[in-house]
Order: structure tokens, then sequence, then C-alpha cells
């Protein structure tokens, strides 16, 4: 019964607008830096929780040895949903477990072998004053988080159960920054430059559809992928952190220059009604993301194919 870590992945990303595990930062993805951290750090088992485009990280990560769990209701949930999850399924395998975001790429294996070192139910490390992750916590008090029904998530249940915190200092940046927006991802791509003495040329490719105006991306994208999923566009708009009329506005405009409706609507008053997609909407959904897959995946081995190794690292 050793140290197990949970990385909780199933959220939509929706305010960095691209799938956060999987972007890049340098020769690795950001999930890749995470899951290579706890391995350096000899942390086992590893579980996943995904949700939001959970068969493609699973097939991203399906050679690393991770676990992998599923919140299939990742729309309508929290993330403290998933991390409850994540750790009902470590609970019988080790002791204590080290909880993190997929997002928090960059926390130094040593830093993890410091708070190892120090006891007690909840420990923490703390850079320049500031608390950061990963949460490392004993895998008994599983039971104690699950009771609490307060709206605070994990932060709310650890006030109500009253733990003591025991705070690591530590010399890492890398514990305070995330992937949440395009703002931050530019910090994680300088702080692992400068951690390896330069930094990678990288490619960034965005797909967007048009007939005679642009009206696919792949912030529309998630908002229909979201409408399936919670049944509902004042939902939907709800989950990708879009406003009401905003979502109503893309929705209109797509089904304008495309001339057939991508959504069934139902009344519903002030509660938005019911939305689904239309066939041709889930075609053009599924099409778009076979597109978007594809079409990376692609671009990536020219990219490779085309840059020399010497052009690919910069000073």
């Amino acid at each position: 019964m050793g140290t197990g870590a949970v990385i909780v992945a199933a959220g939509l990303s929706s305010r960095m607008k691209e799938f956060k595990p999987m972007l890049c930062l340098g020769e690795k993805t950001v999930v890749e830096h995470t899951v290579s951290a706890l391995r350096a750090a000899e942390v086992d088992p590893v579980t996943v929780v995904v949700g939001y485009k959970g068969d493609l990280l699973r097939r991203h990560l399906a050679e690393s040895g991770v676990r992998f769990v599923e919140n299939p209701r990742f729309a309508q949930t929290q993330m403290f949903d998933s991390v409850l999850i994540g750790l009902a399924d470590v609970a019988e395998r080790c002791e204590r477990v080290f909880l993190l975001p997929a997002d928090v790429p960059l926390v130094e294996p040593e830093t993890l072998r410091a708070l190892l070192t120090v006891s007690g139910p909840l420990v923490r490390p703390v850079c320049d004053g500031k608390a950061g992750h990963p949460l490392l916590l004993e895998t008994g008090l599983l039971p104690a988080l699950a009771a609490y029904r307060g709206d605070q998530g994990l932060k709310g249940a650890i006030e109500t159960l009253g733990l003591p915190i025991t705070d690591v200092a530590v010399e890492d940046e890398g514990i305070l920054l995330d992937a949440d927006t395009p703002e931050d991802y530019k910090r994680l791509i300088h702080l692992e430059g400068v951690r390896r003495g330069r930094g990678s040329l990288r490619m960034e490719l965005h797909l967007q559809l048009a007939v005679e105006e642009i009206f696919l991306t792949p912030e529309t994208a998630q908002l229909l992928e979201m409408v399936e999923n919670t049944g509902s566009i004042q939902n939907a708009c709800g989950c990708t952190h879009m406003s009401y009329s905003k979502g109503w506005k893309a929705i209109n405009h797509m089904e304008k220059q495309l001339g057939f409706p991508v959504l069934v609507r139902s009344a519903g008053g002030a509660e938005g009604g019911g939305s689904a997609l239309t066939e041709r909407g889930k075609l053009l959904l599924n099409a778009y993301q076979r597109l978007q897959n594809e079409t990376r995946e692609r671009a990536r081995e020219i990219f490779e194919a085309c840059f020399p190794p010497e052009l690919l690292e910069t000073p």
C-alpha cells in the first residue's frame, strides 16, 4: 500500500478553447508531462478520470500504464464529482494519493518527493507564499469527503471536515501554473522553455468552416457537443462559458450559412426549453470532429517532416 495519484481530465477545456490535456508543451503533451513527473517520483497506481474526449485521451495514453475511470456525466457535474470517482478507484490500492488536474504539467518530481516525506491527512506545496498543486491526501478520508453535500467542491469539503493542512515550502513555480486560458498556456510554454534552456518551434492549427462566412469553429463545435450531451442550449452555454444570447446567435448564423437546421427546439420559457441536434446537425458535428482529428495528426507528421531538428529548438 503505497502512494497513488488521481489526474482529473474529464472537463470541457471551455476557456482554453482547445482540449487542454493534449496541448503540446515542448516534446510532450500537457498530460504526458503530468504522468511523467508522477512516474519519475515512483507514484503508482496513476488513475486518469476521463469524460470529455475520453476516447481520444485513452488512445493517447494507451502505452503509459495509467488506469482510466470515466465520469459519464461530465457535462452535468462538477470537478469534485470527478475527484470522488478517481479517489474511489484508488482507495483500496494505496494509503495516500496525489490529486491534481491534468493541466498542471510542470510540477517537478523533486516537489512530489518532498511532499512524500511529510505526514498528515492533507499535504500541499507552497511556492512564494502561494499554495498550489498537487494535494496529497490520505485515502481514508474518502468516506467523509463523499458525504459532503455543499456546493463548494473539494475546498468546501475540506473546510467542512476541519482537517489540518500541512504546507511544504518548495521552489517550484510549476505548482502554480495551469492551462486554463491561452494566457496561462503561454506562461507554461515559457517556463518549459526556460527549464530546458531553450524554446521549441511549434505548430498551431485552428480549423474553421465557412460557406460565405465562417460559421463552425472549435468553440461553436463544442457548443453543439454540449447541446447533444445536455439536451439544452441553455445548459450547453453554461458548460462552455458562453452567454445564452451568444449561443443562439452562433446557432442562427450557422443555420443561415448552411441552409438547414442543426437544432430541434422545444419551448421552455425561462428554463430555455429542450434542444437536440438534428440528424444533419449530428452528421455535421461528426464530420468536423473527424476532420479536426485527422488534420491535426497529418499536419503534425508533415510539420516534423518539413522542419529539421536544428530548426525545432530555438535559443
